[in-house]
């Protein structure tokens, strides 16, 4: 019995070896044997950035010039949400620490990151603002399409929503109540 049983195995698997060899053999693959290009649009390394936004654009037109803020290169980097290079920190001129903004960057045109915290609670009329200023400043090379994120961005503070606009993700926050805007990719 033993032994009918290890012919029959043995069969079946001599059987199955010969029956892939002839099949490897004799038969082509349909198709194109060359990879296909990729797409136009295909990400590169610039899609790890913002598009057509600058550090002196954030740091120097929004925060400084229109809202009078003080801004700080930070140190501490290792940690970084972004892995950037570098990050500034940007905080209102009166100390309340109740607020600030994050900007994440490689180089002046290379910003990885722009996020606003706000401390003063959910549907606050600051931290929305806030939220929408910053939305309407990342997207300051964007025309077009500044009305509409700073809406958006008012609308969703103190919620958990994203959206993307112009190449930009928008995603709220609730712990820490603030938004982020990151590219989409």
């Amino acid at each position: 019995m033993l032994t009918t049983i290890g012919v029959a195995v043995a069969a079946l698997v001599l059987g199955g070896v010969i029956g892939g060899v002839v099949g490897l053999a004799t038969t082509q693959p349909r198709g194109e044997n060359v990879v296909p290009a990729f797409a136009e649009k295909f990400p590169d390394a610039d899609a790890q950035y913002l598009p057509g936004v600058t550090l002196s654009m954030i740091v120097d037109d929004w925060m400084k010039t229109a809202n009078k803020w003080k801004c700080t290169k930070d140190p501490k980097v290792e940690d970084l949400y972004s892995r950037a290079k570098a990050q500034i920190k940007c905080e209102p001129p009166d100390d309340r620490g109740d607020m600030h903004v994050d900007i994440e960057y490689d180089a002046d045109d290379k910003i990885k990151l722009v996020e606003a915290t706000c401390w003063l609670g959910l549907h606050t009329e600051a931290c929305e603002s806030l939220a929408a200023t910053m939305a309407d400043a990342v997207l300051a090379a964007q025309p077009k399409l500044r009305k509409k994120a700073q809406k958006w961005a008012e609308q969703n503070a103190g919620s958990e929503r994203a959206t993307t606009i112009g190449g930009i993700r928008f995603e709220g926050n609730l712990n820490p109540n603030g938004m982020q805007a990151m590219p989409a990719v």
